[in-house]
């Protein structure tokens, strides 16, 4: 059997199989991570990927391979999360882009120069590339693609090429990166590719293979508050959704004419593809503005009176009442600026939301989507937007925000949870916001960060080894102590992070397993030890990590 060209149906199935691929194989992929710390969300992250760029495509009625790609471009972006979402998603978005308006399929040639093109776009979404990751592993899978289908024309053969190509290249990348080579892993995001890619083939050797089911909820799907009026006395009765495809769209000009037709107004793009959600009484009126700049598709009209009125109605009187809240704070001044922070636990997002910050759930283990965090600077009364992504695996999510909204936001790099706080109290409501972004960015560089947490699984550090069950003490990023004990680990990241300090403060944040009693205790220990250092304890209520630590 061999195939000489794709066509949108045919995409569709490829895409919906590599998205179930590695949504089977995803643990395999979260353990793939240098330290056997609870955090290993690659695979994870890739699959909540794939699947909103999965359901993106479900819905479409027209299936030529641009609007798949399309499609699959736009749910990827919105469902991206962490580092190797984002890389994921800049590969569809690549990929699209080299797709022509209108293509119906496309040759075996035009598949490996529209993958490369994805490459490419990938490489320029990271601001500094690393070789020996998931990008090297798509940029030589490509090149090998390339250079087959300069030779051959059955499909089929070029992937299988490409899929042995970048499983060699992954066999490889411990000799490129020294953290891999150390924790003797491959590269997790790599290796979740090519599930990706495997499922891929599949679907070409099986065309006639059923995806009707693969389609997941995606969190859009769950979570509609953004979108929800009250169900007592709705002023507008149509939610009305639908995607523009064009070229020079002008979203100002299409922003200023819809506001007069309804509310609840958001208007994003990407490029040639712009999406448009807007509350109003006249759908048909939304439609024609539309189609002044291009060809619509996916159209979606939802009649809200119709829709749980009971649910809806104690859902959106919260809402609005926060709304209003936040807009009376704001005194409609846009020169303000809102804050919006990444936190896990009940403890930790009240404090970020009792220094004025506005809270995405989130962190370890489960990083906010490009979506979440759009929604968010979306529903802020502000024209100026600062994200503490609080992660080091959120903050590319976070930038990509940035070409979705005409807002203007300031992604400032947090790693930690100390550095979101410490950023946070930098903040002086009265100054501009590159004053802040300076002074917060200083106060990022003046707090050390320490963690406690414990291994999932075995494994070997700097010649030691780790059994799983662990306690892991980690400083600034770094793996530093291996014990049994969870206090003496705190002890020890405590002495480390304070040997070059004659005072200061030391802020610890318990997590959900350690009680109030116990955190009392460790801290009357930690005040006889360090007396010229004031000692603050709060009940951050995180998962995963038994203590957070702050030095200042």
């Amino acid at each position: 059997m061999s195939i000489n060209s794709i066509d949108g149906n045919l995409l569709k199935k490829a895409i919906a199989q590599g998205a179930l691929m590695l949504r089977n194989n995803k643990k395999t992929v979260d353990a793939l991570n240098v330290f056997p710390v609870p955090d290993g969300d690659t695979g994870t992250n890739m699959s909540l990927t794939m699947d909103q760029a999965v359901n993106e495509i479900s819905k479409l009625k027209k299936c030529d391979v641009k609007s798949v790609a399309d499609a699959a471009a736009w749910g990827s972006l919105m469902g991206a999360r962490g580092n190797s979402g984002v890389i994921l998603s800049q590969l569809f978005r690549g990929f699209s882009q080299y797709i022509p308006a209108g293509k119906k399929t496309i040759t075996v040639n035009e598949f490996a120069q529209a993958f490369k093109n994805g490459v490419d776009a990938a490489y320029r979404a990271v601001m500094r590339p690393v070789e020996g990751t998931m990008l090297t592993v798509a940029r030589e899978a490509a090149e090998m693609m390339i250079a087959e289908s300069r030779r051959e024309k059955d499909i089929i053969t070029v992937i299988q090429k490409g899929i042995d190509q970048a499983e060699k290249t992954l066999s490889k990348t411990p000799e490129m990166l020294k953290a891999l080579r150390d924790a003797k892993v491959v590269d997790a995001g790599g290796k979740g590719l090519i599930f990706i890619m495997k499922g891929f083939y599949l679907a070409l050797v099986q065309p006639e293979s059923d995806i009707s089911g693969i389609a997941l909820e995606s969190d859009s799907d769950k979570d509609k508050t953004l979108y929800r009026e009250s169900a007592e006395d709705i002023k507008y009765t149509y939610c009305t959704e639908l995607f523009i495809t064009g070229r020079q769209i002008d979203l100002e000009a299409i922003k200023n004419k819809l506001s007069t037709l309804g509310d609840s107004l958001i208007v994003i793009g990407m490029d040639e593809l712009i999406k448009i959600h807007i509350h109003s009484n006249h759908p048909g009126m939304v439609l024609e503005e539309a189609l002044r700049w291009g060809e619509l598709s996916k159209i979606k009209i939802d009649n809200m009176k119709l829709q749980h009125r009971e649910i809806i109605q104690e859902t959106e009187d919260e809402e609005e009442i926060e709304k209003t809240d936040m807009k009376d704070l704001s005194n409609n001044d846009e020169s303000n600026i809102g804050i919006i922070a990444v936190a896990q636990g009940r403890g930790l997002c009240e404090i970020f939301k009792s220094l004025g910050a506005d809270v995405i759930e989130g962190g370890q283990t489960m990083n906010p989507s490009t979506e979440n965090i759009l929604s968010a600077i979306e529903k802020a009364p502000y024209n100026n937007i600062i994200i503490l992504p609080n992660n080091k695996n959120i903050i590319l999510t976070a930038e990509q925000t940035k070409q979705l909204t005409k807002k203007n936001v300031i992604v400032l790099p947090t790693k930690t949870i100390p550095q979101g706080i410490a950023a946070l109290l930098a903040f002086n409501p009265i100054s501009s916001i590159e004053e802040n972004e300076q002074n917060m960015n200083q106060s990022i560089k003046n707090v050390i960060s320490g963690e406690v947490t414990y291994a999932v699984r075995d494994s070997k550090w700097n010649g030691t080894y780790i059994r799983e069950g662990d306690i892991l003490g980690i400083v600034d990023g770094k793996l530093t102590e291996i014990n049994k004990s969870t206090e003496e680990v705190l002890m020890d990241i405590i002495g480390r992070m304070t040997e070059d300090k004659e005072d200061g403060i030391i802020t610890i944040y318990y997590g959900a397993d350690i009680s109030e009693t116990t955190m009392e205790a460790v801290a009357e220990k930690l005040k006889e030890k360090y007396e010229t250092f004031d000692v603050e304890f709060y009940n951050g209520g995180q998962s995963l990590y038994y203590y957070i630590v702050s030095v200042e």
